[in-house]
């Protein structure tokens, strides 16, 4: 398992919210590729995008709810960050893939998303992440 390398001055900057963030990120990483193949999600990515296409307006809720309020924020030492459109819009295909093997939001979180949520996120970014 790959150690986090966080030492206590950075602990003690980060803060408790923020290094489980870090942590929990940490720990995913080192799980997914044992967890990837037993994994199983019900989620399945849109092949199609219905019209109208959905815009940032309709996932930002969610984005902000399930992502940025518990680790996505951007604070020093935390996860990229997913704030606002242009951010999420840059790691669309990292969110895309983490929805679908299910490694985020991550099971030991304490943040759950439901299959609606995943799919309407899913669906904006198979329509082209429009703003």
């Amino acid at each position: 398992m790959r150690s986090l390398g966080i030492s206590l001055v950075a602990a003690a900057v980060l803060g408790a919210s923020d290094l489980a963030c870090v942590k929990s990120e940490a720990a995913n990483l080192d799980s997914a590729a044992t967890d990837a193949a037993a994994r199983v999600c019900s989620v399945e990515a849109p092949t199609s995008c219905p019209d109208p296409s959905p815009h940032y307006g309709d996932v930002a809720p969610i984005i902000n709810q399930r992502c940025v309020e518990p680790c996505h924020s951007g604070l020093p030492g935390g996860p990229w960050p997913l704030t606002d459109y242009a951010h999420v819009a840059d790691w669309a295909d990292v969110v895309r893939d983490d929805l679908i093997l299910c490694l985020m939001p991550p099971a030991d979180g304490g943040i759950s998303m439901s299959e609606e949520e995943k799919l309407a996120i899913l669906t904006w970014i198979r329509c082209g992440s429009l703003e």
